[in-house]
């Protein structure tokens, strides 16, 4: 994988651009692994990863063939989207269990 990275600009100065390579952190295995095991967190992970890319840089990683890689990540934003969707309709719910707690105490007083 090949980043680019920006140097700290002192007073006046430019900053310069200069190539970094680092080595993969995970291989493949680990990844679906990690998808397996935690499929929400992997589409969290994702859908937060995901907002990390341009546009560029999303389309040469999807680019070349890479249908089957595009199509997962459209799940794993669906599913974590499902989740909040969820996760929004408890929270409504109970935030209207805690009005209810509240005017019950208030009426008892």
């Amino acid at each position: 994988m090949r980043l680019k990275t920006i140097a700290g600009k002192s007073a006046g100065e430019r900053g310069c651009a200069d190539a970094c390579d680092f080595p993969p952190l995970l291989d493949w295995e680990e990844v679906m692994k990690d998808e397996r095991e935690d499929r929400l967190g992997f589409a969290r992970r994702a859908t937060f990863a995901l907002l990390t890319q341009s546009g560029a840089g999303l389309i040469e990683g999807f680019g070349s063939g890479n249908q089957k890689g595009l199509e997962g990540a459209m799940r794993a934003v669906a599913l974590f989207q499902a989740h909040l969707q969820e996760m929004d309709r408890l929270a409504g719910i109970a935030e209207k269990r805690l009005l209810h707690v509240a005017e019950a105490l208030a009426n008892a007083d």
